[in-house]
């Protein structure tokens, strides 16, 4: 009988470890799918902004291909912003390298969110590529060729407004080396494979929460 009692005391502890382990895994993958919810919110930005840099991109280098200076000059202010996505980490490495992974027991759920984790990985690194062609290159060559005098004026970005400071005072831009300016242009739009990355990101992601609400019954 006492065996009997030791034993079954043993299985209940046992038990209630396992039932509190697995709600810590189960708050954890709640946890991970929220910070993809976010990371999707800014893979959107980032689709959103890329296509907008293309089409100012392509503008740009219309402009000097037509030797508008108005046109270089009004692009040529805002050709240096970038973006980069700041994806959420913080869960998933929870659950690595506190062990709970190993609560994943659907290798399909674990071959996906690997998946996931080396893609955006791959995607950081791009962007980080990117920002420092932008910080190495491009804008120490816009502040060397372009004069940023209309920058002060309120709504600037506004073509009209650019238009009116322009004919009240044209600028010289005669000193900016067009064929260098043209190939870092020409650069950066090559590199904008970044909004193809971010879509099949954000397919991944849209696969992700939904083999983590299936396997641990969330909504």
């Amino acid at each position: 009988m006492l065996f009997l009692a030791v034993f079954c005391g043993f299985m209940a502890e046992n038990f209630r470890e396992h039932l509190i382990e697995h709600k810590r895994t189960v708050h954890y993958a709640e946890q991970f799918i929220n910070e993809i919810e976010l990371d999707t919110a800014q893979i959107s930005q980032g689709i959103s902004f890329v296509n907008g840099k293309k089409n100012k991109v392509d503008s740009l280098i219309r402009a000097l291909n037509n030797q508008s200076w108005q046109d270089i000059y009004f692009w040529g202010l805002y050709i240096e912003d970038y973006y980069v996505a700041t994806f959420h980490s913080a869960s998933f490495e929870q659950i690595k390298y506190a062990g709970y992974l190993r609560n994943f027991k659907n290798e399909e759920l674990v071959t996906s969110i690997q998946d996931y984790i080396n893609f955006r990985d791959n995607v950081e690194i791009v962007q980080t590529e990117l920002a420092a062609f932008y910080n190495q290159q491009l804008t120490p060559f816009i502040n060397r060729s372009i004069d940023k005098q209309y920058l002060v004026e309120n709504n600037v970005r506004q073509r009209p407004v650019f238009d009116s400071l322009w004919n009240k005072k044209p600028i010289n831009a005669s000193a900016i080396n067009q064929v260098e300016f043209r190939n870092m242009l020409i650069t950066i739009r090559d590199s904008y494979s970044l909004d193809f990355l971010y879509k099949i990101l954000n397919e991944k992601s849209v696969v992700l929460i939904s083999q983590l609400k299936k396997e641990f019954h969330l909504k």
